[in-house]
């Protein structure tokens, strides 16, 4: 087949994905705006119709009754995840709670899982990719300021934490609709300013200069969450775009100055919390240190069902006739090995696995062919950073069943494809070029010889 052949053949079936799947892409796209936003919470008439649940039914038929998903090869990471959801069912009869399993961790799993195989099915170009990634954005950079505005204009915090000696502080979580803690909330801000950095504020004078009003409002409200965790995620955030950029000396000088900004206007009580990460001389360092002794706490729970776990969504349940403790596993590792045990942790680390093998094969492509302006080039800058700031923030959380790990799985498959098509028209451009140019070349040659 000639280059022009094949670069037909390759946008008529691009073409033919997105026709195929549009519907399903809409729908997809509106029900990522009501997973964020918590529509059904906000509207009591989609709550009563199950709205987020139609919406997953009908984008599911579309996906499976569309032509170009049917002949879809399962790649690695989707094997893995697959998998994970089989060896629950199959362990059914040896786990602990089998009740609880199939009750409440399968349809928990599902819930997550659903973001990476919808993603994977439907965001079939970057054009969607740009789509997906605006709304993800968009209405996460919406649950970090409506709180804000509640706390400015009426003082609204939503949570607490113990200071010790009897003594409390006010901490910001999501608004009222949201179903956030403050730690939620500060993973929220974590994740928004890598793509903020490296896909919005690039665009154009205008992005950028409101790229610079955010940032300083994101900060202002990390601090208000009192996160512990946060902060440190916004380190590594912070180290990863120094390590990529080519400016490291200035971009060191004005991290320094601000840092000690920001410190110089903190209050007593903000300075206690995030001193108490490195300080053992505060009065909030026996959470920290609670923290680490709930480290201990979670391994043994694992250790009581070392092999096949206490079953999908049981880390609260095993905690409680364990340990005594009224609490999900808040160490993302230790979650997964006391419910699916150290087969279902290996399973997940081969899926995590996968996950960062794309984004490190599109980097790859990507060296010496994009430009840095190229939208696939900042999206892959973006989505490096913010799996390092979560793979950090996985020692703090818990995230079995959480969108983030499946979303994220999802967009590195599509980017990897994006990467390589885009690659692969460039250098079927090249050969034409140069074959056009051999062409052009013996015919003016052929032309002279006649005339001679």
């Amino acid at each position: 087949m000639s280059s022009f052949g094949l670069v037909s053949a390759v946008s008529s079936n691009a073409k033919v994905n997105e026709k195929d799947t549009q519907v399903a892409f809409v729908l997809f796209s509106l029900y990522l705006v009501s997973f964020f936003l918590r529509l059904p919470a906000r509207m009591p008439v989609l709550g009563e119709i199950r709205f987020d649940l139609i919406l997953v039914a009908a984008i599911s038929y579309f996906i499976l009754t569309a032509k170009s998903t049917k002949t879809t090869r399962l790649d690695s990471a989707s094997q893995y995840l697959l998998a994970i959801f089989v060896y629950s069912i199959v362990t059914l009869p040896l786990v602990e709670w089998p009740g609880s399993v199939i009750n409440n961790g399968m349809v928990a799993f599902i819930k997550g899982a659903i973001f990476y195989f919808f993603t994977i099915n439907l965001v079939v170009n970057s054009a969607r990719l740009k789509i997906i990634l605006s709304i993800f954005v968009g209405c996460n950079l919406l649950r970090i300021i409506e709180p804000l505005l509640l706390n400015i204009t009426t003082g609204y915090l939503g949570s607490t934490t113990h200071l010790g000696g009897g003594d409390f502080a006010g901490r910001l979580a999501g608004a009222p609709a949201d179903v956030i803690n403050p730690n939620g909330l500060a993973f929220v801000i974590a994740t928004v300013i890598p793509f903020l950095h490296y896909v919005f504020a690039p665009t154009n004078k205008k992005a950028f200069f409101i790229y610079l009003l955010l940032v300083p409002l994101l900060l202002y409200t990390m601090g208000l969450t009192l996160s512990r965790s946060g902060i440190l995620a916004l380190a590594i955030i912070a180290f990863g775009i120094w390590w990529k950029s080519t400016h490291k000396f200035l971009l060191l000088l004005l991290g320094t100055i601000g840092l000690t900004v920001i410190f110089l206007n903190l209050t007593d009580v903000q300075k206690d919390r995030y001193l108490s990460i490195v300080s053992d001389d505060t009065r909030q360092s026996y959470s920290a240190q609670g923290r680490i002794e709930g480290w201990a706490e979670d391994f043994k729970v694992a250790l009581n069902r070392p092999i096949i776990g206490h079953g999908l969504g049981t880390s609260r349940e095993a905690n409680w006739n364990v340990a005594g403790k009224d609490q999900i596993s808040h160490i993302l590792w230790m979650e997964i090995w006391q419910e699916i045990g150290l087969i279902g942790l290996v399973l997940f680390i081969l899926y995590l696995s996968a996950m960062i093998r794309n984004f490190r094969e599109a980097s790859k492509l990507i060296k010496g062919r994009l430009s840095s302006d190229d939208f696939l080039y900042r999206s892959c800058q973006a989505m490096q950073v913010w799996l390092l700031m979560n793979l950090l923030f996985s020692l703090a959380s818990y995230g079995l069943k959480s969108y983030e790990w499946y979303l994220f799985g999802g967009l590195s498959v599509v980017l990897l494809k994006a990467v390589q098509s885009r690659v692969s028209e460039s250098n079927i451009g090249e050969d034409h070029k140069k074959i056009s140019a051999e062409s052009s070349r013996r015919f003016g040659l052929a032309r002279g010889i006649n005339r001679f």
